[in-house]
């Protein structure tokens, strides 16, 4: 089943969706984050209330790196924790039902991210407690989904130091909401083969969108014989494919155009990696 996204750039095929969230899900932090999400998912149907949950989600949120200190948190909890109360409420919905909220709803939500945002901490580090709190609504805003999604930032050399500002978090729940609608089958059925942690139709696409904006780049060395992922491009195709090794000496980082790699074998399945997805049942 084809999952397709819409970028600024044009349409963007997500491909070997099920090897990215077992890739992704070996990582420790994203594999204890995925598993706490799932707790406080049943703290919540349980009836637990966001302002119990907030302590527990802030450091948690340490295990996808982030950036925000222990006194931000202590900041946020003493002094802006009914803030926190408030946006979780709002976006408690979910994903699917975003595309649907009042004009007001979108206003307030828009408002509490600018009221608890400062110049060092902005959409990303709200994301990273919401995405432990209200998992089927917000995914992950680092500075690379955002410019993947976006193309509103810069695509960052590193997680460092996020950029992205409050202005970025009702834009980015927008595109993500859409997404999630527009693919929600195909979604949905990868979450029932993820064997890590469970997940639903949201929480697998934002899994998905780290791996496709950079987390693909970081994920095997050139010299591992292990298959490793490659952004290929020949023509209008383009993807982030995952190819055995051996693997050419090219900068792990950067896209492949098909058109100019000399190791013909190699450029042969890569081909053939990149336009399997056109034929599915081959």
């Amino acid at each position: 089943m084809t999952l397709t996204v819409r970028r600024p750039a044009g349409p963007w095929t997500i491909l070997h969706g099920a090897e990215k969230l077992h890739v992704r899900g070996s990582l420790p932090g994203a594999y204890g984050f995925d598993l706490a999400a799932h707790g406080l998912r049943v703290a919540r149907a349980r009836g637990v209330g966001f302002r119990e949950l907030l302590p527990l989600a802030m450091p948690t949120s340490w295990m996808v790196n982030n950036r925000a200190p222990s006194p931000t948190f202590r900041k946020w909890l003493t002094e802006r924790s009914d803030a926190w109360v408030a946006l979780c409420e709002l976006l408690d919905d979910g994903a699917l039902a975003w595309p649907d909220a009042s004009p007001d709803q979108r206003a307030q939500v828009a408002a509490l991210a600018h009221a608890l945002s400062d110049r060092a901490h902005g959409a990303c580090a709200l994301s990273k407690v919401l995405a432990l709190l209200c998992p089927h609504a917000v995914p992950l805003m680092d500075d690379a989904a955002i410019a993947f999604a976006l193309g509103a930032v810069a695509m960052p050399a590193t997680a460092d130091a996020p950029v992205a500002g409050p202005a970025h978090f009702v834009p980015m729940l927008d595109w993500f909401a859409r997404e999630v609608r527009a693919n929600e089958a195909a979604l949905i059925a990868l979450a029932r083969g993820y064997d890590f942690a469970p997940l639903d139709a949201a929480q697998t696409l934002d899994r998905l969108l780290w791996v496709e904006s950079w987390g693909w780049s970081h994920l095997g060395p050139l010299d591992t014989p292990a298959p490793r992922f490659w952004w290929l491009a020949e023509g209008e195709r383009e993807g982030i494919a995952l190819l055995e090794g051996p693997h050419p000496p090219f900068s792990t980082g950067a896209r492949v155009d098909l058109a100019t790699v000399t190791d013909l074998a190699w450029r042969e399945r890569a081909r053939e990696t990149l336009t399997a997805h056109e034929h599915p049942d081959d």
